[in-house]
């Protein structure tokens, strides 16, 4: 399925109106989101505010929500908030992410899972 909307050239994400128009619509089992941040207090954030709002209404409208993003964002924030991190259900990242920085995560309610 394709929600329509502009596409964003940096991260061929599909954004506005469009978009937003069929979120609201439907139900998702579990959204995949990738961020430009994950931090055990601001959560998961993008550095584009269209970008956030996109991904902060999948994660609303999904029963799981799975980020992936790579171990150099977790524990850094960009400058819109999709969601709070109690709101993330499991982290995919690889091996390199911090041990401190993992427990922040899962003292927050997130699986961490490296791969």
């Amino acid at each position: 399925m394709a929600t329509g909307g502009v596409a964003r050239p940096q991260s061929y994400e599909l954004t506005g109106p469009l978009a937003t128009g069929v979120l609201e619509q439907v139900t998702l089992d579990i959204a995949f989101l990738g961020v430009d941040g994950i931090d055990a207090v601001a959560g998961a954030t993008a550095h584009h505010e269209g970008e956030a709002s996109t991904n902060r209404l999948m994660a609303a409208r999904a029963a799981q929500v799975v980020v992936t993003a790579d171990s150099s964002k977790a524990g850094r924030r960009a400058f819109a908030r999709i969601c709070p991190a109690a709101e993330v259900d499991i982290l995919v990242t690889d091996t390199g992410i911090a041990p401190a920085e993992a427990a922040r995560l899962a003292d927050a309610g997130v699986k961490v899972v490296t791969a």
